[in-house]
């Protein structure tokens, strides 16, 4: 037995030393240590670092469904009509522009609809010698129909609201050094059109409308900055409908010989923050309904102050904020043409419009042709209050009115148009938002000078118009 054993452990150090020697003849190899993801904060953004590299990204985003809905009554066509107007000597058309069309059967248009959107944000970041570098995409999808989609701003069956799907870049940009290029919010408005989708009246282009853009903000002590910015003057994609705006007249514009020139100058501290800003706007048009084939060609400008005040001895995340603007041939920078679905006073079909242009084009009864000039002015304010951590109510109001230097009788030579509603939020749990939004607008105008309601079908020119538009959706952010 003994012999045995002895045999046994004999045999098997001599195993472990041939093995122990074929092992010193083969290259040796660690194993490669596991790579985690890394976190980061670049520019107050918390992320992950993209491996292989220096750059901070962070992914988010929503997917919110809706329902919309909207009072319909007696609505009137956009098609004008100048039966009661006479043509004047030397000109192909009638001394005016129509006034009002047929009207439209309150069953041809939809009272309900359905929306769906995803929206995902990707934001890059890395540090430098001259600040953050950051690159900025928000990409976004819709699908709706009916009343949401009637309203929505895309292009559907007028009549029946039809359906539309949609994909399309909202914003995209980058910044450096002060610089920001590409599509990004209008460095004109204050704050955009307002608590939710359906909007006040702002100049808005932040939340819908965002104008490619050249711009330089540089920045102060105290909170304090100041931003120069060249701005596209025409629309950009179904996110876009551009600042040159001719609702009414038949003129077309010539071309982006020049882009809008924003100036800005804020102030962000702990109590809150204002702004005031002032932009220029190139009109340069062709009337296109006149023999003698009339251009105007002239600058339209706007100003623009606002002021958010923090609240927190109301309760956390409260605040107030309100801003006004006045403009002149530059009808979008008024906030009139964003109110509540941008119909500009005809809330869901109901009435009529109000008159919005950045000029007009008519003719005396002297047969001269005249080009009007627009002055309009908004004001409007917001507020958000909590009566809890997860109950929160933001009211909203806002107030506008337009006026013609001339509309030789052809078109309302005054309107006046008033916004107020509300946006109800219950939050149960983290990223899950319940929201009930209401909002209503009551719109009058002048009777212009040559209306002829038995020129128009027996109707009386409607003076006063108004609507209600509101939605119910749940949003999952991410």
């Amino acid at each position: 037995m003994a012999l045995m054993k002895s045999i046994l452990l004999g045999s098997a150090a001599g195993i472990v030393a041939v093995a122990a020697a074929q092992a010193a003849d083969l290259p040796t190899r660690k194993a490669a240590p596991a790579e985690y993801v890394r976190i980061c904060n670049v520019g107050g953004m918390a992320g992950w670092i993209l491996p292989g590299s220096d750059t901070c990204v962070k992914l988010s985003g929503y997917i919110v469904g809706q329902f919309t809905f909207g009072s319909i009554s007696t609505g009137y066509g956009g098609v004008y009509s100048a039966a009661a107007i006479p043509v004047s000597p030397g000109h192909s058309v009638a001394g005016g522009s129509p006034l009002l069309g047929a009207v439209v059967p309150t069953f041809s248009r939809p009272e309900t609809g359905f929306d769906m959107r995803t929206n995902i944000d990707l934001d890059v970041r890395q540090d430098t010698a001259y600040g953050v570098l950051r690159g900025y995409a928000d990409i976004q999808a819709d699908v709706s129909n009916g009343y949401a989609a009637l309203q929505g701003g895309f292009p559907v069956n007028a009549t029946q609201g039809g359906s539309n799907n949609v994909f399309y870049v909202n914003r995209a940009y980058l910044q450096w050094a002060g610089l920001t290029i590409g599509k990004a919010n209008s460095f004109f408005s204050f704050y955009g059109g307002g608590e939710a989708w359906n909007n006040v009246f702002s100049p808005d282009r932040q939340g819908y409308n965002q104008p490619l853009l050249f711009a330089y903000t540089a920045t102060f002590g105290g909170g304090f900055s100041a931003t120069i910015s060249a701005e596209s003057a025409y629309g950009v994609g179904p996110s876009g409908g551009g600042t040159n705006f001719n609702q009414i007249g038949g003129y077309l514009y010539e071309g982006e010989r020049y882009p809008d020139f924003v100036a800005a100058l804020r102030v962000d501290q702990g109590w809150g923050a204002a702004q005031i800003s002032g932009v220029l706007h190139h009109v340069g048009v062709t009337e296109t309904v006149d023999t003698l084939g009339a251009r105007q060609d002239t600058w339209g400008w706007a100003i623009n102050g606002g002021v958010k005040f923090n609240l927190p001895t109301f309760g956390p995340g409260d605040n107030f904020q309100a801003q006004a603007t006045y403009s002149r041939n530059a009808m979008w920078y008024s906030g009139l043409p964003d109110g509540m679905w941008g119909e500009m006073g005809q809330v869901g079909g109901n009435g009529i419009a109000m008159p919005g242009a950045d000029t007009y084009y008519y003719i005396n009864a002297a047969g001269v042709g005249v080009w009007a000039a627009p002055s309009a002015w908004s004001v409007s304010a917001t507020m958000e209050h909590h009566f809890s951590p997860v109950f929160s109510f933001d009211p909203e109001f806002a107030y506008g009115e337009i006026h013609w230097s001339s509309t030789g009788g052809t078109i309302s030579p005054n309107a006046q148009s008033f916004l107020v509603g509300g946006v109800f939020h219950w939050d149960p749990v983290p990223h899950l938002d319940f929201e009930l939004e209401l909002l209503y607008q009551n719109t009058h105008q002048t009777t212009p000078s040559l209306y002829s309601a038995a020129a128009n079908g027996g109707i009386a020119f409607p003076n006063t118009s108004d609507g209600f538009a509101g939605r119910f959706q749940v949003t999952r952010d991410f």
